[in-house]
């Protein structure tokens, strides 16, 4: 049923969501949990932006799919997908947080203390709360002091091209989102065109009832005229056949007479 209404765009859409989710699920299984410092948090800087590319995504099959239930329902998956990996990117910094804390201070993450651990959750709770989609301006802060791996300029350097992807391929979408308008705006036209068209025919079909109604009033006239001439035929007939016969017997009785 899916794969009966899915267009063209809206499966190259989800070849692009697919792309996105594998890439996001990659960094945030191994990169996000392994790194540290400034190389974790241009990791997740990447994983928002790509995030946000996810979003975008979505919105653009969404608007495939209106009027399609069984591809609202794939949309609506995706949305969840989404909203999934952001609270795994929350998980994941709090946790490394939480290990780089046990580090700094020498004890294992088990034994933090109970004020500390209740902070954590505090953080934990209020990350999970305020993650949503990132068109709603919502991004992921890391607050390390260690630098590995990455340089500043690496990071900026990455985050730039990321960024001119991100703008490129929204450029994409807004030129299909533009393409679908005019197709819109188009197959608006030309049922416009129809129902003139239609009307006409309607307004043509109606005049020639109206005719068609005259001409049988016409003829209702005609027929009755016809009927009483033939009341006034017989009539006559009948005064003819009558005279006739009275002729007849005078003459009759006259000669016997």
């Amino acid at each position: 049923m899916a794969a009966a209404q899915m267009t063209p765009e809206f499966r190259a859409y989800e070849g692009e969501y697919d792309a996105v989710k594998q890439s996001v699920q990659g960094k945030i299984d191994e990169d996000v949990a392994q790194q540290r410092g400034e190389q974790r948090k241009a990791t997740i800087r990447r994983i928002n932006m790509e995030l946000e590319e996810a979003d975008e995504i979505i919105e653009q099959m969404e608007m495939e799919a209106r009027g399609k239930a069984a591809l609202m329902i794939k949309v609506r998956q995706y949305k969840g997908e989404v909203k999934t990996f952001r609270s795994k990117v929350v998980r994941q910094r709090l946790m490394s947080q939480g290990r780089d804390l046990s580090r700094s201070n020498s004890y294992p993450a088990a034994a933090l203390a109970p004020s500390s651990q209740t902070a954590l959750s505090a953080i934990s709770d209020r990350d999970l709360l305020l993650s949503q989609p990132a068109h709603s301006a919502y991004t992921i802060d890391v607050d390390d002091d260690e630098i590995a791996g990455v340089s500043s300029s690496q990071a900026q350097r990455s985050r730039l091209l990321q960024s001119t992807q991100t703008l490129n391929k929204s450029g994409d979408r807004l030129t299909n989102s533009q393409r679908l308008a005019a197709e819109s705006e188009e197959m608006g036209g030309s049922i416009l065109s129809s129902l003139r068209m239609q009307r006409g025919q309607l307004e043509s079909a109606n005049e020639e009832l109206e005719q068609a109604d005259g001409s049988i009033a016409k003829a209702s006239v005609t027929l009755k005229k016809m009927v009483r001439l033939a009341y006034r035929q017989r009539i006559m007939l009948i005064g003819f056949g009558i005279a006739l016969m009275i002729l007849i017997v005078l003459i009759l009785w006259h000669k016997l007479k």
